[in-house]
């Protein structure tokens, strides 16, 4: 009886061991600091419950699925180091976020993106029209200023007085005659601009659905833009844009319309953020010509510091611009 009761509490005691130990979670990461890959850092770890939590420098709570023991941890990143503090269960685990460098600023790259996508639109005649006329306003502008800077020499040397005084006269009548000669060549000029101003408004119509908002959009991830041949997105933290993400249906290729309005926004994009648009495009071509569709990753690109990662999956086309 004793030796049955010792064999019950031995047996009792091993399955309590057992027990605690199936009960007990555990969490670990990949690495402790992580690069921006894309817009973003993958955050990856392994778990044993069905979910974990999360914060980013102490803000929100919140939680990632566990699928198979792995977790993957989405982090958007910004110029400066991130704390990413996981738990599982009552297992703690903080790893970072390494900063990177932005692109440019949202504005920046709105506004140079947009002008461009709308002069493009332009006839030939009137995109030489406008090319002459941002050259005339320059030259105008500076022999304004020169003007100016001739006048208040004038003005002190006629407070002045003494010999100077005549020659100052004469600088103040000289350049009198010049203003008005300015003015009527002003005059001129804001009537041809007025002109292409028309053209530009129409040309702007025509884009309208393919222009970058305006406003500045929240921190994080968003779709800037989205056509029926592609879509922008982009990581956007304090207005400067982290990294930016063309997203192209691979059956868009096989469209000649479609595939000139993915070139005409990709050469764009690859402008604004600084890239030479040129080489870009070139290498893209040639690094997508004999590309097969068991292929998933093709060779990156590098222009004056911009990065382009290029990614296919069997529908879409994926380019990711970062520094």
């Amino acid at each position: 009886m004793f030796r049955k009761t010792a064999l019950v509490a031995v047996t009792a005691g091993v399955l309590t061991v057992l027990l605690a130990g199936c009960g007990k979670t555990t969490l670990s990461t990949t690495k402790t600091t992580y690069k921006q890959n894309g817009l973003v850092a993958a955050v990856k770890g392994k778990a044993n419950t069905k979910t974990v939590r999360y914060q980013l420098d102490g803000g929100q709570q919140k939680t990632a699925n566990v699928h198979n023991h792995t977790f993957v941890i989405q982090v958007p990143t910004k110029t400066t180091r991130q704390a990413v503090k996981i738990k599982a269960g009552s297992d703690l685990k903080t790893v970072h976020v390494a900063g990177a460098k932005k692109l440019a600023s949202y504005q920046k790259m709105a506004t140079t993106y947009n002008q461009a996508l709308i002069a493009s639109k332009l006839s030939k005649a009137d995109q030489k029209k406008a090319q002459k006329l941002q050259a005339e306003g320059a030259a105008l502008k500076k022999q304004q200023a020169t003007i100016q800077a001739k006048v208040k020499k004038a003005e002190a040397q006629l407070k002045t007085g003494g010999t100077g005084a005549t020659t100052a006269a004469q600088t103040l009548q000289a350049q009198q005659t010049a203003a008005a000669k300015l003015k009527t060549q002003a005059a001129s000029l804001q009537t041809s601009q007025q002109a292409v101003a028309a053209a530009m408004k129409t040309a702007k119509q025509k884009v309208k659905s393919q222009l970058l908002p305006t406003k500045t959009p929240s921190d994080g991830l968003s779709n800037v833009l989205t056509t029926k041949d592609y879509k922008i997105r982009m990581n956007v933290q304090k207005g400067d844009v982290m990294g930016a993400a063309m997203i192209v249906p691979t059956k868009a290729f096989k469209n000649k319309t479609r595939q000139k309005s993915f070139g005409t926004a990709f050469a764009l994009m690859a402008t604004t953020t600084g890239a030479n648009a040129k080489t870009v495009m070139k290498q893209f071509q040639k690094e997508t010509k004999d590309n097969s569709s068991t292929t998933t990753t093709i060779d990156p690109i590098t222009s004056k510091g911009v990065r382009f990662t290029i990614g296919v999956s069997a529908s879409d086309l994926y380019i990711f611009m970062t520094k």
